[in-house]
């Protein structure tokens, strides 16, 4: 099991007075909270509506009691799941305001709106942060190997897998893994998982990256409204199962690419709807998503390394372009290794399409020699050099 040092560590740590930490289950919050922050006490809310304290499990008026009074006395107080609580709780935690330290834990993405909205008693009381997967410069210095630090992005899957060999031989597992886990955002959000939004993760993970795509291909498999597709998509968004990738096409105009956000939760929807594992398993090919995953991994550090935004393509097939002030300044070609005649012909093909400058990465090999040509020590540079700007 790797124990991948995080920069969301220092970030929490350096938060000031009462803070609000939320996200997608399963994201880590609950372990670096607690590894990170000096805290006195650590309470959690139940499903059932109790306080879990140490071993005691309390009702929850005698719980929420509790850690008014702790606050009171100046501690540093941990709530887990605080999504569960009623809002009767709010106004007698926030008597306690500005004494103690309270660390909200959420993993509804819209609990947001308890702190901030108008008629809220934490409006201004709470200072939220959002809490996603690992980044993959992170997970690179920690592990040493591309393709490992892509899939320990999530961090629950290092107690089920040491490499993508485990998710190939066992594809049928990880995604009834994957699927509970969305199931579970659902469940907080107040929304059930309907076929509709499974049915756009399972196209969007076969590759239809944009909302139209999307669309046409569930007309032909169900009764859906195009124009809700959009909305759909935002929700998804929002809830931080996918990502929005911002589309050049040389013009103006917003168009953007989906893709999952999670690495591994990608490749396994990419294996049901390819393969439709959860019927039985067979062989499955799982090249096509690791590499998608492993490219845009690299484009995202790659975009934090030259304070640009990762930007994609249709026209091409170019696999990392980086926009600055919404124009393509650089981009590369992402292989596991390149012949000279390989490199050649993708260096020419980016330069062809008008960007300036053009460069290989090579994941596993050092690539040819060009101007901004990336082999794996460099690519351990890239993430250090990260680290160092973001401490």
């Amino acid at each position: 099991m790797f124990d991948i040092r995080r920069r969301e560590c220092d970030e929490i740590r350096n938060l000031k007075g009462w803070r609000l930490i939320y996200g997608r289950r399963k994201v880590g919050k609950t372990y670096l909270v607690k590894k990170c922050v000096d805290f006195d006490e650590y309470y959690l809310i139940s499903r059932t509506l109790s306080v879990i304290y140490e071993n005691e499990e309390l009702p929850l008026h005698e719980g929420m009691s509790r850690i008014q009074s702790s606050l009171k006395n100046g501690r540093t107080v941990i709530l887990d799941e605080f999504q569960r609580l009623p809002e009767k709780y709010l106004d007698l935690l926030s008597t306690a305001y500005p004494r103690g330290t309270l660390i909200l834990l959420a993993s509804s993405l819209g609990v947001i709106n308890r702190v901030v909205e108008s008629n809220s008693p934490f409006l201004g009381l709470v200072v939220p942060y959002k809490m996603g997967i690992i980044k993959f410069s992170d997970a690179l210095i920690s592990v040493k190997d591309p393709y490992k630090a892509l899939l320990f992005r999530d961090p629950w899957i290092t107690e089920h897998a040491t490499d993508w060999d485990d998710v190939r031989r066992n594809p049928q597992s990880f995604y009834y893994i994957n699927k509970g886990l969305i199931g579970e955002v659902f469940q907080e959000e107040e929304r059930k998982l309907t076929q509709t939004y499974e049915a756009i993760l399972l196209e969007i993970s076969e590759g239809m990256w944009n909302s139209t795509m999307i669309s046409a291909k569930l007309q032909s498999r169900m009764d859906i409204n195009p124009s809700k597709v959009s909305s759909y998509l935002t929700t998804l968004f929002k809830m931080g199962l996918i990502k929005k990738i911002k589309v050049y096409r040389g013009g103006k105009g917003s168009e953007w690419y989906y893709d999952l956000e999670s690495p591994i939760m990608s490749v396994v929807f990419y294996a049901e709807a390819k393969y439709r594992i959860s019927e039985g398993v067979g062989p499955v090919n799982l090249t096509y998503p690791i590499s998608k995953e492993i490219q845009f991994a690299i484009g995202e550090m790659l975009a934090e390394y030259y304070d640009a935004e990762l930007g994609y393509t249709p026209q091409g097939d170019i696999d990392v372009v980086l926009l600055r002030k919404g124009r393509p300044f650089i981009a590369y070609e992402v292989k596991n290794r390149f012949t000279e005649s390989e490199g050649k012909r993708a260096l020419e093909r980016i330069k062809n399409f008008g960007i300036p400058r053009a460069g290989l990465v090579g994941i596993l090999e050092e690539p040819p020699k060009s101007e901004d040509s990336i082999g794996p020590d460099s690519l351990m540079k890239i993430a250090d050099a990260i680290r160092e700007k973001v401490k």
